[in-house]
């Protein structure tokens, strides 16, 4: 099927892109951008989505079918791409559910073509202050056997694992990932500057939810945070749901890091687009409060959160004080470019998936009108879609 659309492509100008079947094959810019047209940018890619609209990709009750019901959900956020993240959890907790992901690919092709890779968050985590909202009990040090084990489950789509660098093991756990392709990825973690630094060259590139995942007090210069922004091999990614980092924060590690190396995501657990109130995450429960923020029950940290794509969007603009075209290069052309996959559209050109979103750009948040995916309408707020 042919289409034609025409909108401001942040950055460019007026434009207009033609698709054949599942892919872009024309773009043209036609003219400066056009007041009272809509947007147009690649489909979001969330690296670190735990759950959403009450789907809880760790829960050992998923169904497959309950998986691929995200989809329609996150489509609505802007979302077309995005890692299941699975926390830290016991052997056969994690094996179980890689299955189901695996099985909801086979029964449906657009969650097999949304779910480029899964994003293991953890067990191999500090057990101790850094923690955050996983259960130290479940926590363990690097084990390349089990992880290879959860690979072949997997089918190889295990494509980011997050750990802690300072843990027994965890250097060469590193240099065997990296050389398998797999993203490895620095948090929740006591490391200090030089284990950040022997972590980096052991092959890790990237910096989870960066900020955050190490102890609440730390020595004002000794610490992981100066060693990951200081690093120019790491990309970090970035939480902007105005709870996890503050605005000069967001600023700081903007303009250390530059765009190219920042990455949006929202580390939402299945709370996002529910009412408040208590839910359970792996063993620990855990409160979305009316304002949105998500914390333990106990009050101790946060726990993920609820904010959408869309959201994190205005928020890094705003935060980071960039213009739209950075904001969205953040949260598509950055993380596409991480996970090195095909099937992910990174920027609007010829020959990319036909994974594009149209939206107005409101104060609290981009105001989704369409998302196309692989050529389809899948979300359109005047209610007019293919599928």
């Amino acid at each position: 099927m042919s289409r034609r659309i025409e909108g401001n492509i942040p950055g460019q100008g007026h434009a207009r892109v033609e698709c054949e079947g599942e892919r872009i094959t024309s773009v043209r810019i036609i003219g400066p951008e056009k007041a009272g047209s809509p947007f147009i940018s690649p489909g979001f890619v969330d690296i670190q989505l735990n759950g959403f609209s009450g789907v809880n990709f760790s829960s050992p009750t998923l169904k497959p079918e309950e998986a691929i019901g995200v989809l329609a959900a996150l489509w609505r956020t802007g979302t077309t791409t995005f890692c299941p993240t699975l926390i830290s959890n016991s052997h056969a907790g994690l094996l179980n559910n890689i299955r189901v992901l695996e099985e909801a690919r086979h029964i449906d092709s657009r969650f097999a073509w949304a779910v480029p890779c899964y994003h293991l968050e953890g067990p191999y985590l500090s057990p101790l202050e850094s923690r955050g909202a996983h259960d130290p009990k479940l926590m363990r040090n690097p084990d390349w056997d089990e992880f290879t084990r959860l690979q072949v489950a997997a089918g190889g789509r295990i494509g980011i694992i997050t750990l802690a660098p300072e843990l027994p093991g965890a250097l060469e756990f590193i240099h065997k990932a990296s050389a398998a392709n797999v993203v490895v990825a620095i948090s929740h973690t006591e490391a200090t500057p030089e284990q950040i630094h022997r972590a980096a060259d052991a092959g890790a590139t990237l910096s989870t939810h960066w900020g955050n995942g190490c102890p609440v007090q730390i020595h004002r210069h000794n610490n992981p945070l100066w060693a990951q922004l200081a690093i120019e091999s790491l990309s970090v990614s970035l939480i902007c749901d105005g709870f996890h980092l503050p605005p000069d924060v967001v600023k700081v590690a903007a303009r250390m890091k530059g765009i190219d190396k920042c990455i949006l995501t929202t580390d939402a657990t299945h709370v996002a687009n529910m009412p408040p109130g208590r839910y359970s995450l792996v063993g620990t429960e855990i409160e979305l409060l009316p304002s949105g923020q998500v914390v333990t029950a106990d009050g101790r940290c946060m726990a993920g959160s609820s904010v959408t794509m869309n959201r994190c969007v205005k928020v890094f603009m705003q935060y980071a004080q960039v213009p739209l075209h950075d904001a969205i290069q953040t949260a598509a052309e950055n993380p596409a470019r991480l996970l090195r996959r095909g099937e992910i559209c990174s920027r609007i050109a010829e020959g990319e998936p036909a994974n594009l979103v149209l939206f107005g750009c409101e104060e609290e948040a981009l105001q989704i009108e369409t998302v196309l995916f692989r050529g389809d309408t899948v979300y359109a707020r005047d209610g007019q879609q293919t599928n």
